[in-house]
């Protein structure tokens, strides 16, 4: 049997003891250990783990998965040009259209209005800001678009509701401004992708020219395009401010490069047959001059109504078009 002295023994209890207070301290989460000694030195940290050579991946926060806003997006498919004019006829001493061209949105807008006095030109005008006021703020009001539509769609389908709602509110504080409405076709492109979105209420129209032949877009709404024949056959059976609800017709469209889109009044559209319409844009490739010479075509008919064309051209961006 083995014996040890009393020395031995506690030298053992010692040596023991500090052995497990050192694998506490070292096995305790750090807010379990003592804290320093004053006058000690402050314990060395450990250098951070150097970056990982893996690829960058930037997060996007929660519900960021929605396309780039289209103010912000390139775009490397198609340019537009335009050129808008608006002119009074040969037998109106107003001009009752209105029209908006905003490059920075790719949007055009025509509109034509009716009512008594100038009522009219109250409505087209209204109807023409408020569609302008909402792409510049960004603010397309309430409505809820129809399901499973893109956005741009959405959008020109909440501005007419906003117009809309303004032009019928006017026609129903002021009693000279009662039964005021306009007809408004709209074209928006959209950047950074081959689409292009039309929307419309009443007879103005909507025309694609491309490659010699020209394309009607829109249908009139009208009561003749309904199958109404005789003198009523005109009159229309959708506008703008007309009734305190309103559903546009809204459709895309994939424009191509040389393809010239062309909006108008019914001043247009009524005056010059397509034909005509077809040998001007066929052989006038200055925007300008084909916009002059559609209005001078429907003036030499008659003139009988206010003429506003807007042209758009689509052409290809330069560092994408072919030799």
């Amino acid at each position: 049997m083995l014996t040890l002295s009393l020395p031995v023994v506690a030298v053992v209890v010692v040596a023991v003891v500090a052995a497990a207070a050192a694998v506490y301290f070292l096995l305790s989460p750090k807010d379990a250990r003592p804290p320093p000694q004053p006058g000690a030195p402050p314990p060395r940290s450990e250098p951070p783990p150097p970056p990982s050579a893996g690829p960058h991946i930037e997060a996007h926060p929660q519900g960021s998965h929605d396309e780039p806003s289209e103010d912000t997006q390139p775009n490397p498919w198609v340019l537009v040009t335009a050129v808008g004019r608006t002119d009074p006829g040969m037998k109106r001493k107003n001009n009752e259209d209105a029209l908006l061209v905003l490059e920075d949105h790719d949007l055009f807008v025509v509109a034509d209005g009716m009512g008594r006095h100038a009522a009219g030109e109250v409505a087209s005008r209204l109807a023409v800001d408020t569609v302008a006021a909402a792409f510049a703020s960004g603010d397309f009001g309430p409505h809820k678009p129809k399901a499973g539509g893109a956005r741009e769609a959405a959008r020109l389908e909440a501005v007419f509701h906003l117009a809309n709602a303004e032009v019928f509110k006017k026609s129903q504080e002021v009693d000279a401004y009662h039964g005021m409405g306009t007809t408004m076709v709209a074209l928006h492109f959209s950047r950074g992708k081959e689409r292009a979105t039309i929307a419309h209420a009443g007879d103005s129209r909507c025309y694609r020219f491309r490659g010699g032949a020209l394309e009607q877009l829109t249908v009139d709404h009208t009561l003749g395009a309904a199958g109404i024949v005789g003198p009523s056959a005109s009159v229309l059976s959708r506008a703008v401010g007309i009734e305190e609800n309103l559903e546009p017709d809204v459709q895309t469209t994939a424009p191509e490069a040389d393809d010239v889109y062309l909006i108008c009044s019914d001043g247009l559209s009524r005056m010059a047959k397509p034909e005509q319409i077809s040998k001007i844009l066929a052989g006038e490739r200055d925007l300008d001059a084909a916009v002059a010479s559609l209005i001078d075509v429907a003036n030499q008919a008659g003139g009988k109504d206010n003429v506003t064309v807007i042209l758009v051209r689509v052409e290809r961006a330069p560092y994408l078009a072919g030799p």
